[in-house]
């Protein structure tokens, strides 16, 4: 039996264990222990940065040891960015923190261009928004001794490469231009996407049209001013596309794509027909505790299969589509999901994809570019933001229940006993409160008995909250009821409860309410400090 070496640090140790699995060519493991790490070692993520510098050919000798790294920073990062999503000012500070290090080591030169790229792309899939300090510097890298720079001087002859690596697929380039690209200042970003319009390759104008889905909005205008002095080169996909993403953006930015499309249909060019596709099954985790939902989608692709997968939280927050493979790996990474899930409607996600998409117009904010992938993979989808309203929906909930389920006595029967709905077993364990306020109330309360202080949470903080709890049991029960009527999913209780806490009843006469307060005291008693 293997040891783990007690002289090496917990980020030490998981980078070599990550390591071993990327030279034998498998993913790593995400195990308990190394989510716990994740979670409770924040501070680590210098040591992980620290560890990939001095291992990252050609300065080092250990790419494979490298990427450990770098896997477990990504992983640090985005969980201080769920802390700041939660109002944490200490992880929005360690974060800053640790990008002015790396932003000062980098002007002593310390850290070449190369690390800094890799860094970049960790930042990006976390999530994170580089700060102006680190973006400037990282602008001013020399090339990098494989020829590489942030912002080549012949921007034609680097997108010509890089759409030849991506086999001239716009997608594929704009997934490269969003990670290695997010290093960069917003202003040389918007430069790229006005080059890539106004450089003459028609793939790299495919690839401007997705630009118009970029969250910088200097990148998104950028991309539009170009696009409109060649809307008559454009093609029909691409003026299908427009169509598609127009009423995904912010309304203040929609005149700009229909001047495009206008411009290039005065020229003669036509919108094209989706292209044949469907989802062969479509699966739905539950609602955790801050309103994410993920869907995972398989499509047909020949002989073989395609996953696509649409992440939402207040809005949309990420989606793509994978290469084609095997039925078998496709099943089998749809099946590794930790978290349950059910087999629900085309009707469902399209219901559930039109509010993501209403949540993030109202923040002034476009989704992912993946989501007009999976729209075409899927063969087509008109989604429009639409928000779900909740009265509307649970007047469809609760007029499908029996009349005697609605009495009153049996209500109330059912917010009492609603802490203990087995059917709530797996889908409520996130189900909790954790934000800077309620950690305040938990630790000016030590002492009190946790039934004691989840009254008080109740009656105070977590009251002031309904509407999102409402809104969350609501969203469940939707979830829920598109299982198999064998089944026989608590939807009906959820949303009785659902509509107690929009009426306005007193929280602590609900079970499950208190359930979720005695977990939130529970989560913030035991939570490591940053």
């Amino acid at each position: 039996m293997s040891r783990a070496r007690p002289d090496l640090s917990p980020t030490d140790r998981h980078a070599k264990s990550i390591a071993t699995a990327f030279a034998k060519g498998r993913p790593p493991a995400r195990t308990d222990e190394i989510d716990l790490y994740l979670e409770n070692c924040p501070r680590e993520i210098f040591a992980a940065f620290e560890g990939a510098a001095r291992h990252l050919p050609p300065a080092g000798k250990d790419a494979d040891l490298a990427f450990g790294y770098l896997f477990l920073l990504e992983g640090l990062l985005e969980h201080l960015r769920y802390r700041t999503d939660r109002g944490y000012a200490d992880a929005a500070g360690l974060i800053a923190d640790f990008q002015a290090a790396i932003a000062a080591r980098s002007q002593a030169g310390q850290i070449d261009g190369q690390m800094l790229a890799y860094l970049g792309r960790a930042l990006h899939r976390a999530k994170i928004s580089l700060s102006p300090e680190l973006a400037a510097v990282s602008a001013r890298q020399p090339a990098g001794d494989d020829g590489s720079t942030p912002l080549p001087e012949d921007v034609g002859a680097a997108v010509a490469g890089i759409l030849e690596a991506c086999g001239g697929d716009p997608f594929a380039l704009v997934g490269s231009f969003a990670e290695f690209g997010h290093a960069l200042p917003a202003e040389a970003r918007a430069a790229l996407a006005a080059g890539l319009a106004l450089g003459g390759n028609a793939d790299a104008r495919g690839a401007a049209v997705l630009l118009l889905l970029d969250p910088d909005l200097a990148v998104r205008r950028a991309a539009a001013g170009a696009l409109d002095q060649v809307a008559a080169s454009l093609s029909p996909t691409e003026i299908r596309r427009l169509i598609a993403m127009r009423n995904w953006r912010p309304e203040s930015e929609r005149a700009e794509i229909d001047a495009v499309i206008r411009k290039a249909r005065a020229a003669g060019v036509a919108c094209a027909q989706w292209q044949a596709g469907n989802a062969e099954t479509i699966r739905a985790t539950a609602i955790d505790g801050s309103a994410a939902q993920g869907f995972l989608l398989v499509s047909p692709a020949g002989r073989k299969k395609r996953l696509s997968s649409i992440l939402i939280k207040g809005g949309i927050m990420d989606a793509w589509s994978g290469e084609p493979e095997t039925s078998r790996r496709v099943e089998a990474t749809a099946a590794g999901a930790d978290t349950p899930m059910v087999a629900v409607s085309r009707a469902y996600l399209d219901r559930v994809v039109a509010h993501g998409l209403a949540a993030s117009v109202d923040q002034g904010k476009v989704p992912p570019f993946g989501l007009l992938q999976v729209a075409e993979t899927i063969g087509g989808a008109d989604w429009q933001p639409v928000r779900m309203e909740v009265g509307e929906i649970l007047a469809g909930l609760l007029g499908e229940m029996p009349e005697a389920m609605r009495a009153a006595a049996a209500v109330d029967t059912v917010l009492r006993q609603s802490g203990e709905l087995a059917d709530l077993d797996l889908v409520a364990q996130s189900w909790f409160e954790d934000d800077p306020e309620t950690a305040q109330a938990v630790a000016g309360a030590r002492g009190v008995k946790p039934a004691k202080l989840a009254t008080s949470l109740l009656q105070s903080v977590m009251a002031r909250r309904r509407g999102k709890w409402a809104g969350l049991f609501l969203r469940t029960a939707l979830w829920m009821r598109e299982a198999p009527p064998e089944a026989d999913l608590c939807w009906r209780e959820l949303a009785i409860v659902a509509k107690a806490l929009a009426d306005g009843r007193d929280m602590t006469e609900i079970g499950l309410m208190r359930d979720i307060a005695l977990r939130t005291i529970a989560v913030l008693r035991n939570a490591a400090p940053l």
